[in-house]
């Protein structure tokens, strides 16, 4: 079973807005084992949506679209739809209630007649109440049992009435087919790396990737800045009577990567700093001082829910008056050796920890650009204390842009200070 997904919006071919709702849904659909073999971003033209939605008709047996429900004049999916099918659009007066939930006591009848434009859906298609806005959804079944889904385009409210009827509908009609033992089963694994380029990832899997393929494991890298993800999937239509599964690759893949790997899944790199405090099994305190990123590292740390157990504080000493003031730097030492240097970022380190009192620190200071000439731009000093006179500094040249730079000082950072406490 396969879908074609439609998301309707100008704004999202203008590239305006980001489009989350396709990718939530593709998700969601492949855990019920139906794959998106299209997906469609269309603007608020009538005849360009009711085109797509033959295209996907023709070509998928299940079509979900998202947007065009609100009660303006470019709300055109309800006519796209039944334009596509062949039938007229109807006023279902169930749906009045919620198309006028959010009407004003002052109202005129223009507005009246603009917001019941919400409760037309195409005649002979079942209508969706929501329940979080005015917009009402609906399904219809084609000539062809082709099913048809038209849900809302704000995020909240498409995956509200998509959690809570389309996930179900689905989920029954693949129980009740008698066909569940065929449908597609998908998993998929994803691991999370750092300070590792693309190439140097596929060079040293190239292997891995050719076998996992004999095996019906696909294996794709995705690179951005400072997090390059290899994502392994296994469909069950795919899997070849061989030995190695999925788990054997993902096993390879991660002793190959070493400690640039530190994550799998959705995590986010402090939730593994996390993970780490706790295998280790000791109550260990950190703490930052911080130049070049502006407080990012703290802020990231503070995302993970629990980090207050192990994050004490930190400083964003980003001018050199703070260095000296707040963090003790000698100025003669900035004179000397300069503010982006491994002195400083030593000192700044060995500071945070004594003014904290803390078990680890981690320092860093650069040039994050794009005021700096090409020779220093990108250049960054981390350094990490911990127990037992632990010290250690590091001398990166990372590339990007300003905000590029810091995340990926962030993400190389928190990986290290990771490894020294799995390590130390």
């Amino acid at each position: 079973m396969n879908c074609s997904i439609i998301s309707i919006g100008t704004e999202l071919n203008l590239g305006l807005i980001t489009n989350t709702n396709s990718k939530y849904i593709a998700e969601r659909l492949s855990e019920l084992g139906i794959e998106c073999n299209y997906m469609f971003t269309v603007p608020d033209r009538l005849k360009d949506i009711s085109n797509v939605i033959k295209l996907g008709i023709r070509f998928s047996d299940i079509i979900i679209i998202s947007g065009g429900l609100g009660p303006t004049d470019d709300d055109l999916t309800r006519e796209a739809v039944a334009a596509a099918v062949g039938v007229k659009i109807v006023r279902d007066k169930k749906l009045d209630p919620s198309s006028l939930k959010f009407i004003r006591k002052r109202r005129t009848r223009e507005i009246n007649d603009r917001l019941l434009r919400q409760s037309y859906i195409p005649e002979g298609s079942v209508p969706i109440l929501p329940l979080i806005g005015s917009a009402s959804g609906f399904r219809i079944n084609t000539a062809g049992e082709k099913y048809v889904f038209s849900i809302p385009g704000v995020p909240k409210e498409m995956k509200s009435m998509f959690e809570n009827d389309i996930i179900p509908f689905l989920s029954d009609m693949i129980e009740k087919s008698g066909n569940k033992s065929e449908v597609m089963k998908l998993k998929k694994a994803t691991l999370l790396t750092t300070d590792i380029s693309e190439t140097e990832i596929e060079e040293k899997i190239k292997d891995l990737v050719r076998d996992a393929k004999d095996s019906g494991i696909e294996i794709g890298i995705t690179a951005t800045p400072g997090l390059i993800k290899i994502i392994l999937i296994e469909k069950s239509g795919n899997r070849k009577k061989v030995k190695k599964d999925l788990k054997h690759f993902e096993s390879e893949i991660s002793g190959r990567m070493g400690n640039h790997l530190y994550g799998k899944g959705d995590n986010i790199i402090s939730d593994n700093l996390k993970t780490a405090i706790e295998k280790v099994g000791k109550n260990i305190t950190i703490s930052t001082a911080e130049s070049i990123t502006g407080g990012l590292i703290s802020s990231i740390i503070t995302d993970t829910p629990g980090s207050s157990i192990f994050f004490i504080g930190g400083i964003v000493a980003y001018s050199n008056f703070s260095k000296k003031e707040i963090l003790n730097i000698d100025e003669q030492l900035i004179d000397q050796k300069g503010v982006v240097s491994v002195e400083v970022c030593r000192e700044m380190a060995l500071s945070a920890r004594s003014i904290f009192n803390s078990d680890y620190s981690v320092a860093v200071t650069g040039f994050a650009g794009p005021e700096h000439d090409k020779g220093e731009l990108g250049l960054v000093y981390c350094c990490i204390t911990g127990p037992q006179d632990y010290i250690k500094v590091f001398e990166k040249r990372f590339l990007g842009t300003r905000a590029e730079i810091k995340f990926r000082t962030v993400q190389f950072v928190l990986n290290e200070l990771r490894n020294a406490i799995l390590q130390n």
